[in-house]
């Protein structure tokens, strides 16, 4: 159901508040024509330059202290924070360079144990060399004993 094109102009747009299908409001008949106000239009003003007060040149040059400038930037906060990771990165190469010290000891540790224990090793293997070795002496006196003499010179086979 299309508006007659007469009644639709822009100067006056016809309000609906809840359209549908079945709504009265969209029908021509059932909604008298309304104009929607249009806003007030403001006087554009040029800006005008602000008075300065009259200031005493000595107070117009005047630096601001440190705890002014602290205040004005908000420094404390900031510096805090920055003292805290700062403290806190230190800490932590405190702590790797600890850990690689203890690391670096413990594996020259590691590498006198083994030297230790290949000496030992050694020593145990010279020992079971020296026990189970006969010395000449006793295997004269043993060879005595069983009736073993050295052979003369006839006793060669010809």
């Amino acid at each position: 159901m299309a508006m007659p094109e007469s009644r639709r102009t822009a100067e006056q747009p016809i309000r609906v508040y809840a359209p549908s299908r079945g709504n009265l409001a969209l029908q021509p008949e059932a909604v008298p024509a309304t104009r929607v106000a249009e806003p007030a239009r403001k006087p554009i003003r040029k800006p005008q330059p602000a008075e300065r007060p009259l200031v005493d040149p000595k107070q117009q040059r005047r630096t601001r202290t440190l705890g002014e400038i602290w205040k004005a930037y908000r420094i404390t906060p900031k510096l805090l924070a920055t003292a805290c990771v700062c403290l806190a990165a230190a800490a932590m190469l405190f702590m790797v360079k600890r850990y690689s010290r203890i690391a670096a000891v413990q594996s020259d540790i590691n590498k006198l144990s083994g030297r230790i224990t290949e000496m030992e090793n050694s020593i145990e293997k010279t020992n079971v060399d020296y026990m189970f070795s006969i010395d000449i002496g006793a295997a004269h006196n043993a060879a005595r004993e069983a009736g073993m003499v050295y052979p003369d010179s006839g006793s060669f086979g010809d």
